[in-house]
């Protein structure tokens, strides 16, 4: 609970700071501590490169095509919650109501969420975050920041993924049985992370490749990311616009 509470007067202080005109910055402005992210930023790439990516390609290895998408089909449903969540925050009752069916839908008929039946019949994947939720009430994105094993983000995004891991159902359904707890949600969290890392690798790696600066693109194909999220109070903003498709959870 102290860890909530924590999360709770950091999401106050940037709700404080909101601006209902300009929620983003420039480049340049966003990062103040380039330096220092650099020195992040290389650190990251080591641990990807030497941990995490040969976690994947031996997770890769080891599965098929049909078993890697049993697997996320599996994670995104017991996220559905979260978005469900997030939509009601954003005042977009539709879309969270969207969420819980689908994830009725696809826990009963879709084999625990192996299989998104829901999609099929219409319902359409619709992730929100509590990075989109603050962003929508005009909470400012703040500067960018590269966390250690996690990547690029703003200051905004960092509460925003703290929040939605702790409400993450699977934590909370083992919370109370200390022996449930360990034997599941620890290996859950293995299995996702290695998941989202084998969805990111070959992205990940092209962006390296055919990077002439590596931290300078990755930072601002994240921002212009950021950049599509918009204050529902303020008016429309001009800013170009890119289609990097970058989930939340791995951004650097």
């Amino acid at each position: 609970m102290n860890n909530l509470k924590k999360l709770a007067v950091i999401s106050t202080l940037l709700l404080v700071s909101a601006c209902a005109t300009n929620i983003h910055r420039n480049e340049e402005q966003a990062d103040p501590f380039e330096n220092f992210n650099r020195k992040v930023f290389s650190f990251n790439d080591a641990v990807y490169e030497n941990v995490f990516f040969p976690v994947a390609r031996g997770y890769r290895a080891v599965t098929t095509p049909f078993i890697r998408e049993r697997v996320n089909s599996f994670v995104a449903n017991l996220d559905e919650p979260i978005s469900a969540a997030n939509h009601l925050l954003q005042l977009e009752f539709t879309a969270a109501v969207k969420n819980l069916t689908r994830v009725v839908l696809n826990t009963t008929l879709g084999l625990a969420g192996t299989f998104d039946v829901a999609q099929g019949w219409g319902l359409e994947p619709d992730k929100a975050t509590f990075n989109q939720t603050m962003a929508s009430w005009c909470v400012a994105d703040g500067p960018y920041l590269v966390v250690p094993f996690i990547g690029g983000n703003t200051t905004r995004g960092i509460v925003g993924t703290a929040v939605d891991a702790a409400a993450d159902p699977v934590y909370w359904m083992t919370y109370n049985d200390a022996n449930y707890h360990d034997k599941i949600a620890y290996p859950y969290a293995a299995l996702k992370y290695t998941a989202k890392a084998e969805n990111y690798m070959d992205l990940y790696n092209d962006f390296k490749k055919n990077s002439v600066d590596f931290y300078a693109t990755m930072r601002s194909a994240y921002l212009q990311n950021q950049r599509k999220l918009k204050c529902r109070f303020a008016p429309e903003e001009q800013t170009e616009s890119y289609d990097f498709d970058f989930d939340e959870d791995w951004e650097e």
